[in-house]
């Protein structure tokens, strides 16, 4: 379809969020529908955040993986649990996703035009996008993917997460993910570390919990974050980076 002539602030889409979700949307139909003129707005100068994102090899059907596969940064052909009576290892592939990927495919398959960063949509409604500084962007239609709004009327629980990129002193000698290591002290409900190997001396370590509270204290989850490298006899030279959230469940 041929592109068409529209009014500087007209789109076919605008897209409010930038993260994962819009991202995806945004790459899928820059693919398949190239004759559409969209817009994607994030509040943020980057898309995607700072987060890493992964996936079981079962979760995307291979028809499907053309999207993702672009993004991924590392994967495995299997993964590790623990629990204080038993560990087993699991040969479903696992991949990971780092959000400066998101980022970088995004400059590259779209054009600066359809790409608006450091703009938070104040009010979005049918056909209409308010930015902060109050310019509007009109559009056919308008995708809100901005999180998950408003939960007050629904009886949820939290997945909360603080994660370091650590990067050692020596090799941490893990072959594969730990995805759930549930040995560890249990803290505020159902709590488990997750280990990442990016490289021999680059891990990246979460420390999660399932719970009724969303309350999450960065502080004490990198003090759990140490203490818990420090148990496997990692040495740490440096934080790399750091990403935390809170998600309703």
């Amino acid at each position: 379809m041929p592109k068409h002539t529209r009014p500087s602030n007209q789109y076919d889409l605008a897209i409010a969020g930038g993260g994962l979700a819009g991202g995806l949307v945004a790459l899928a139909l820059a693919k398949l529908r190239p004759g559409l003129d969209i817009i994607l707005i994030e509040a943020e100068e980057h898309f995607g955040g700072n987060h890493i994102w992964s996936f079981f090899e079962s979760d995307v059907e291979p028809e499907h993986r053309w999207l993702v596969d672009p993004l991924i940064s590392r994967q495995w052909d299997s993964y590790d649990v623990h629990f204080p009576k038993y560990s087993r290892s699991l040969s479903n592939g696992y991949c990971s996703i780092e959000s400066k990927n998101l980022d970088r495919l995004l400059r590259k398959y779209l054009p600066p035009e359809a790409l608006k960063t450091g703009q938070k949509a104040k009010r979005v409604e049918k056909g209409l996008v308010q930015l902060a500084d109050g310019a509007e962007i009109a559009a056919q239609a308008v995708l809100d993917v901005r999180g998950s709004g408003d939960v007050s009327a629904l009886d949820v629980g939290w997945q909360k997460f603080c994660g370091q990129m650590l990067k050692l002193k020596k090799p941490h000698g893990l072959e594969r993910p730990v995805i759930m290591d549930a040995t560890v002290e249990q803290i505020d409900g159902y709590r488990f570390i997750y280990c990442l190997p990016f490289s021999d001396t680059e891990i990246f370590v979460e420390d999660t919990y399932y719970a009724d509270t969303s309350a999450l204290d960065s502080a004490t989850s990198h003090g759990r974050i140490a203490e818990y490298a420090a148990a496997q006899g990692w040495a740490i030279e440096s934080v790399v980076s750091e990403e935390k959230g809170q998600l309703p469940v």
